[in-house]
């Protein structure tokens, strides 16, 4: 692995996007309409929709920013590669937003009544790029749950930003984007998916460039992606649409093995798009390990603050979940068992588990800003049984809130939760405090 960690995975989550599933069929109409947008200068100016949640939010964040202009503490420096913040302005709020896979929403479903007040958006997070033409749904998603998801996020007045993610193999993406044509006809699916959905705009998760591709592929691929960004940003943006793309983190403006995922091109993308969420976790994800490490979470931050040129477009994710990992196995285990490998835990069942293997209480790694404990395991019976020493990592409410202050510092717009349905009320205690809120 190389120290700056691995990111692989898709948002820590175990669960499998097959290759099949329906299309997904058109919701319906919003009693709200999107915000409303003037194109130009790639559509980055933003207009609130007036009178909503949504715009008062907005002001609150654009009164604050025009403070921090007025007395002179946001300036930016001058890079020959790009726009670059030279000591980026911290803010004291942020704007919260979250990815809602459809496995926690018994969960987070409910959540909307008590916490819509500090969403600036949510994605919904089942569906996938299948193809040049072909946004579908996955096909594990229950329907009845995703379209109750959607109805009380539209009935909190919360804009719902679904997300894509890229289901279309090792080099699938890649070649679409390298075609003209193709490239065309996805924005074209893209922003069609958009619209007979009635969502206020998209998330593009397209992970296979940075964790399936091969790193001798970037050098094509970046410039590709960066036209396809702008062809979707200005199709988007003049239908009053909002594009949030999703990437893992760069450590500096360099293309080497120590800059981080620069086949996105921060740089670039970021005058095109309404927000980047910086995807700063994953970095264990196949031995024992920390999910996040707090350095390596600031150095993060602090590169694609400075890459980008405007970290006020910048989306911090912050990680509520663990791993659990087996180290140690006496034994024959039964074959095919899933308990035996890596599972993961996430901070609403965590105590459940604390419970059930009798673990006092997890140790605070103040080297790494997350927990660990430690237990026994027996898994099977007669000739396969076996007993494993199992591990576990992960980022609790302190946790998240280091991870917060971080954004804070280093002038981000945003936190997202991955994910919506893993926290427990401590993370809302932490976080609620830091979080721009709606009035009313």
């Amino acid at each position: 692995m190389s120290e700056r960690g691995n990111l692989t995975g898709e948002h820590g989550s175990a669960d499998p996007w097959p290759p099949s599933g329906e299309m997904w069929p058109p919701a319906p109409p919003s009693p709200a309409g999107p915000p409303s947008r003037r194109p130009g200068n790639g559509g980055s100016t933003f207009q609130p929709r007036t009178g909503s949640k949504f715009a008062l939010r907005r002001l609150g964040v654009l009164v604050l920013v025009l403070a921090l202009v007025g007395t002179g503490v946001w300036w930016f420096g001058i890079r020959d590669d790009g726009p670059s913040v030279a000591d980026p302005a911290p803010v004291e709020q942020l704007e919260l937003q979250a990815w809602a896979p459809y496995w926690t929403l018994e969960h987070s479903v409910p959540q909307f009544e008590r916490r819509s007040m500090y969403f600036s958006e949510v994605s919904p997070f089942w569906f996938q790029a299948a193809g040049v033409d072909q946004i579908r749904a996955d096909p594990n998603a229950p329907e009845g749950r995703t379209r109750q998801f959607l109805r009380a996020a539209r009935a909190a007045e919360i804009p719902i930003v679904p997300s894509i993610v890229d289901a279309t193999g090792a080099g699938g993406m890649a070649n679409i984007l390298a075609s003209e044509g193709q490239r065309r006809r996805h924005v074209d699916a893209i922003v069609r998916f958009v619209e007979r959905g009635d969502f206020d705009g998209v998330d593009l998760d397209y992970e296979s460039f940075a964790f399936a591709d091969g790193r001798d592929t970037w050098a094509t691929t970046r410039p590709n992606w960066v036209t396809f960004i702008e062809e979707l940003s200005g199709k988007l943006h003049a239908a009053d649409k909002t594009l949030t793309v999703s990437i893992p983190p760069v450590f500096d403006g360099e293309r080497t093995d120590e800059s981080g995922y620069w086949v996105y091109d921060y740089a670039a993308i970021t005058p095109l798009v309404d927000h980047i969420r910086v995807m700063a976790y994953d970095y264990s994800t196949t031995e024992p390990g920390p999910i996040a490490p707090i350095d390596w979470v600031r150095s993060a931050a602090e590169g694609t603050a400075d890459v980008s040129g405007d970290p006020s477009k910048l989306v911090l994710g912050l990680p509520i979940y663990g791993y659990n990992w087996p180290t140690e196995t006496q034994g024959t285990c039964p074959p095919d068992d899933p308990n035996t490998g890596r599972t993961t835990i996430n901070l609403r069942t965590l105590y459940e588990l604390l419970d059930r293997r009798g673990v006092a209480d997890p140790t605070f790694v103040e080297e790494t800003g997350e927990s660990r404990f430690t237990y026994e395991l027996t898994i099977g019976e007669g000739d396969t049984q076996c007993t494993q020493t199992r591990r576990v990592h992960f980022v609790d409410d302190v946790g998240a809130q280091l991870r917060l202050e971080i954004a804070k510092e280093n002038g981000f717009g945003g936190v997202a939760l991955w994910a919506f349905g893993f926290e427990n009320g401590k993370v809302w205690d932490r976080l609620v405090p830091s979080l721009v809120k709606a009035p009313g």
